[in-house]
This record gives C-alpha cells, structure tokens and sequence, in this order.
C-alpha cells in the first residue's frame, strides 16, 4: 500500500511523452519505468520502428504495464463493480464521440452556408435551412442522451466511496475529465440553440406576415358575401313572382358564382399552422431558455420569437374555436356542448401538454439536475399560459 502510494505521486505519463522517452533513452533506463504510471491502451506495434537494443525493453515493459492495467482493472471490478469500471474508461476517451462529431459538422455546414450568403450580400432562401434544422434536430436526441449519460456517470463516481486515497484522487481525476466533457457537450448545444433560434426566429415572423397578410385580404370578403348572399334571396324570391323569369334565372346564376368564387377565395388564402409546427418552434424558444451557455445570448431574437409565437398560438387557438363553435351550433351533428367546449380550450391543453412533457425529457436528460431545469420550464409554462390568456379573443357562446 505505501509503494503504491509513493508511486502515485509521480506524475502519469501521456501517450507522446512515452514514444518521444523510448526514442532515447537506453534500455536499462526503459526497463525502470513505472508500469503505474504508463498510459492504458498503447499500441502494440509502437516499439517495431526502434532500434533492436531497446526494443525488448520496450515490448517487456508493454507486457507488464498490460499486465498491471488489466489486474487494476479486475480489482476495481470486484470493489466497486462492473458500473464504475465502465465509467472509469468513459473518463479516459478524448476528443468528439461519433454522433457529436456528426452533429457538430452539420451545425458547421449550415454556419458556412450562412456565412456564403452574407459575404455575397444574399438573402437567404429560410425554407432551404428550416429543412437543415429538421436535419440537425433528428440527432439531437442522441446528443442529448450522450449528454445525460455523462452526468449520470459523474454521479455514480461521485456516490461511489473510495477505498483509499490513491481511489479518491483516481475518482476526482475522472470526474473533472467527465465534467469537462459534459460541459463541452452542453456549450456545443448552446451553440446550435442560439444559431437555430435565429433562423426559427425569422420563420416564425414569415409565417406570422403571412396569417396577417391573409387576414388583410380576406377581411372584407365576409361583408361582401353576405351583401351578395341577401341578393340572391332577393333575387330568388323576385324570379318566383316575376314574369321575366329567363332573366332572373340569369342574374341568380351569376350572384351565386360570385359567391363561388368569394368563398374559394377565403379557403384558398387560408394560412395552415400545424401543431407540429408549433412544436417545433416552442422547443426553438425552451430549449435556447434553459441552456447556460445560449440563454444570455437569445435575449433579443427570443423575445421577438415569443411575440410572434404568442400571436400565431392565438390564430391557431381561435381557428380551432371557430370549428368548435360550428360544430355545436351545427343541428344536423349530434355533438355534446361539453365536447365544444373542450375543443376550444385546446390551446391550454396544448401547452399543458408540451411542458408536461418537457419536464420527463429534462427528468432523462439531467437526472440529479433535471430539478432546477425543471423550475425554469414551470416558469416559461406559467409566463407563455399568462400571455396567451391576455392576448386571447376566444368567447364561449
């Protein structure tokens, strides 16, 4: 125990400080190196290239550094368990995971995109990266997981007792190489939320010009209707008395395919926002919100996102209420008033439904610090419910 003590004060040694300390030093001098304190994994064939003096040393010195690192591990094995073992090594891998890797150059593809369209003083076509984002955010899930399998292997070794102070310092280390790589996980989603925010950002406010647009067009073409509507009974009860009837049959036709025409119109101006576009565009605005590194930089684009969000919500809400109210008013349909009215408080629902769900992701994502995250999604719940409720038309009849 006190040799292996004294020989975990010296330093270990990296990878390339042990090829560069082989290339030199005589055989004797290799032969006395701590087996301890040499790097896991080395490759095989890094002593063919030497000379042949040293070259026994070296391989003699792999085979009981293997030796060492595999009777370590079989001791942590039988103390602490498969688990730790496993987390262990997951402290000791460097550099990007596949699906981080793949994440990351995509997020860099759409940055250089960006960038091209700038320099060329182009607008860019927003429809073009909105599919971009879709691209992305089909691996989120796996960096997200990646993510939370990294804090819930910090906590494990956190729990985990050691059994010496050579385990404790070999716990610490681990757990400062997982946070780190936890920490970069996290930056680099900050980075995509706030990127992505800005783009969603600007669909939104298309979508929202376009509904206003619509709405400009359509505006008088009710009155319209309804004018034309009271001609043609006008008419209808003229033909019936009239002697001219040639005529009025005529004029009849014409009213109702100005009608025709009026009505496909409207329907055909008529601007869908789906559910899961507003999914979509709530998860642009929660998740830049909860993340520490994108939240303070999101001030601006997310404030002007929520407004224009707040709006289509509402247009979204009060197209369903006008089919609810149609529905119940509608004697031919056997549709309880209890049903109407659900249907037209879906908006609630709908977000009551989002954030319900939220929170079991941030409980999987985050584990042990899934709860403060969880207070910040209960705080953009209750201010989004807030606005909607003061910005809402809706009225039950």
């Amino acid at each position: 125990m006190v040799a292996e003590h004294k020989s975990s004060q010296i330093p270990g040694i990296t990878l390339e400080t042990f090829v560069r300390i082989i290339k030199k030093m005589p055989a004797e001098k290799i032969a006395e190196i701590p087996v301890e304190k040499l790097p896991e994994n080395i490759p095989s064939n890094i002593a063919e290239r030497l000379p042949l003096a040293t070259r026994g040393a070296v391989e003699s010195l792999l085979l009981a550094a293997n030796s060492y690192h595999l009777s370590k591990r079989l001791k942590d094995e039988e103390h602490y368990g498969e688990s730790v073992v496993q987390a262990l090594d997951r402290s000791k891998l460097s550099g990007d995971s596949a699906t981080v890797r793949v994440f990351k150059d995509k997020i860099l593809n759409m940055v250089t995109m960006l960038q091209d369209y700038q320099r060329n003083n182009q607008k860019y076509e927003i429809a073009l990266f909105v599919k971009n984002i879709g691209h992305i955010n089909d691996l989120l899930i796996d960096v997200r997981s990646e993510n939370a399998n990294l804090i819930k292997t910090i906590k494990l070794l956190e729990e985990i007792k050691p059994r010496n102070d050579v385990d404790a310092s070999r716990f610490e280390d681990a757990i400062a190489k997982l946070n780190k790589q936890a920490a970069a996980v996290a930056q680099l989603l900050g980075e995509y939320y706030v990127l992505r925010l800005k783009i969603m950002a600007r669909a939104i406010a298309e979508k929202r010009r376009e509904v206003e647009a619509q709405e400009n067009f359509v505006s008088g073409l009710p009155q319209e209707i309804a004018v034309l509507r009271k001609k043609l009974e006008d008419s209808q009860s003229l033909w019936r008395r009239t002697v001219n009837r040639k005529k009025a049959a005529e004029e009849t036709q014409i009213l109702q395919e100005r009608i025709s025409a009026l009505v496909h119109d409207m329907n055909e101006s008529e601007v869908v926002i789906s559910e899961n576009d507003l999914t979509i565009w709530l998860d642009t605005i929660v998740d830049a919100s909860l993340n520490e590194y994108s939240q303070k930089r999101i001030s601006r684009p997310a404030r002007d996102a929520r407004i224009s969000l707040y709006f289509l919500l509402n247009k979204f809400c009060t197209k369903q209420e006008e089919s609810a109210l149609q529905i119940a008013q509608n004697p031919f349909l056997q549709v309880e008033p209890e049903k109407a009215i659900n249907y037209v408080l879906m908006s609630e629902q709908f977000i009551l439904a989002y954030f319900a769900n939220k929170k079991k992701d941030a409980t999987a994502w985050l584990s042990g610090a899934a709860q403060a995250k969880i207070e910040e999604l209960e705080r953009l719940q209750k201010d989004i419910l807030a606005e909607l409720r003061r910005s809402s038309k809706i009225r039950l009849k």
